[in-house]
């Protein structure tokens, strides 16, 4: 009898899981504009998400820090150094580890700078030495209010909506100087409309207490996503090799819609057979109808697995059965998935 009724048990856990795998197989695949179409135009620019928009991208991803007077702008990392020109514009203004950080500037300042393409941390020359120029500093530093009018302008002119998938990077750091960019982005975005998990949004962040906060404290509704990276990363004091497991899992699935893990840490390689190994993670991130949302897709930085970018995307999208994927090339994953469409 004990017997039965554990398979019994176990089938059901099977046919439960099984069904949330085909309701994700069948759902739309989204395709989230990294920075921007950041493989052609440097990342987090006016014109980058234009482009990302023209290129069919379902959702932006903008990363947003504050400034020292309190305003939220669109800018990957928590110093200037690696993507404007700020020395040429402020120097001597750098802190004691030889950086210049947003937090130091007000949005005046910020607003004196241009953007240009991605430096290497070692050296001034362009991270990605095939894309947008790295001379070229003709860009403007937006704010999140601008890149949101800009984004609803797009979508009332050409009419098609596309989304918006915010990151809120390193909120922690952001508490030390009495600043607190999540209260300040669901101010903006209540402003704008955003208020419901129907709206098309996404607030994602490394560190899960933010998050929690998001949704307990603030009772917000949009959907959360946790990003997953790696504990030695030092991006927050979550400890992600817990998150990845199964009951780490149950816990995210109580404040978040999703996660947002790398790449990785889904699918580690393809073996001799041709097999490809798949961790554990989607398995425990499915049995709580989590959302799945890699990130980053580059055709210019393949994982050794694959010889190609479509090869990689039919990785991920046929075989692990992701919901949506982060790239720098929005156009290709577009064109990709209206060739695999399945009427």
């Amino acid at each position: 009898m004990n017997v039965m009724f554990k398979l019994s048990k176990i089938m059901l856990l099977t046919m439960f899981v099984f069904s949330i795998y085909l309701q994700h197989a069948n759902a739309k695949k989204l395709v989230i504009a990294h920075r921007g179409a950041s493989g052609y135009i440097p990342e987090h620019t006016f014109s980058g998400a234009v482009m990302a928009y023209a290129l069919g991208a379902d959702y932006l991803e903008l990363d947003v820090v504050m400034t020292k007077d309190g305003h939220l702008i669109v800018m990957h990392d928590l110093t200037l150094d690696a993507t404007t020109n700020v020395e040429d514009v402020f120097p001597g203004r750098k802190n004691k580890k030889g950086k210049y950080n947003v937090i130091d500037l007000n949005l005046n300042e910020i607003k004196l700078l241009k953007i240009h393409e991605r430096s290497s941390r070692q050296t001034t020359d362009a991270y990605f030495p095939s894309r947008f120029p790295i001379e070229a500093q003709i860009f403007e530093v937006p704010t999140l209010d601008e890149m949101i009018l800009l984004v609803k302008g797009l979508s009332q002119s050409f009419g098609r909506n596309m989304g918006l998938y915010i990151e809120l990077k390193a909120p922690e750091i952001h508490r030390k100087h009495n600043l607190d960019p999540a209260k300040s982005l669901l101010n903006i975005l209540n402003q704008h409309g955003y208020q419901d998990a129907t709206d098309p949004i996404f607030i994602q962040s490394f560190d899960s207490e933010t998050l929690k906060s998001l949704r307990f404290e603030h009772k917000t509704r949009l959907r959360l996503i946790q990003l997953i990276g790696e504990n030695q990363w030092k991006l927050s004091a979550t400890d992600f090799t817990y998150l990845k497991s199964k009951n780490g899992m149950k816990e995210v699935s109580q404040y978040a819609d999703g996660i947002g893990p790398w790449m990785n840490q889904v699918v580690t390689e393809i073996d001799f057979t041709g097999k490809i190994q798949i961790t554990d993670l989607v398995e425990n991130a499915r049995q709580y109808d989590l959302l799945i949302h890699p990130y980053t897709f580059r055709k210019d930085r393949l994982p050794s697995y694959v010889s190609s970018f479509e090869e990689l995307l039919n990785v991920f999208f046929n075989e692990v059965q992701v919901d949506g994927i982060f790239t720098d090339f929005p156009d290709l994953v577009v064109d990709y998935l209206e060739k695999n469409r399945k009427y």
